[in-house]
């Protein structure tokens, strides 16, 4: 089991530059204290039938999103686990990605690890044949003064930074 470096912090909170009429934390280390304020959260588990793992997530994120399992080749995946914000019921605004947990074969993941230009994801675990990875969006797809905008960069930085990590166990 692995968890997800800290140092990608600061690559999520490039997501959480803006100013907002919503109440957002004005700063990425007021954003960062607030999810480690909410550690004492129990965890979510999210638990995956076809890829046959369990995820454990921040509390913060219970209720906050849907997730859906796919055939995916991105980079030599075999299957996916997309992770997709949901937006408070009475809200008109799209549900985007939160992350997305990859699956790889060993032979593909050394491939994709070998390719130009940035890592696909970090690692998260890793049995005999298969690789999990999990990847973040580049920056958060609402506008910085929607409602959406501050609960996405929340769930964001809980998996990057905050008081709980991500835990995913192979079954």
């Amino acid at each position: 089991m692995k968890t997800i470096a800290v140092a990608s912090a600061a690559l999520v909170l490039i997501a959480c530059s803006g100013k907002s009429d919503a109440p957002r934390p004005a700063t990425g280390a007021e954003a960062i204290a607030e999810v480690a304020a909410a550690k004492s959260l129990p965890p979510e588990t999210f638990t995956s039938t076809t890829a046959g793992f369990d995820l454990q997530l921040p509390g913060v994120w219970k209720g906050r999103y849907r997730a859906g399992e796919k055939k995916d080749t991105t980079a030599g995946a075999y299957l996916a686990v997309e992770f997709k914000f949901l937006p408070d019921s009475g809200s008109k605004a799209p549900s985007f990605t939160l992350i997305n947990v990859r699956i790889f074969t060993k032979a593909a993941w050394a491939a994709a690890a070998k390719r130009p230009g940035g890592p696909i994801g970090s690692k998260l675990a890793e049995t005999d044949k298969d690789v999990y990875v999990i990847s973040l969006p580049d920056s958060n797809p609402y506008p910085p003064a929607s409602k959406e905008a501050p609960v996405f960069d929340k769930l964001v930085i809980s998996i990057a930074q905050g008081g709980q990590q991500v835990h995913l166990t192979p079954r």
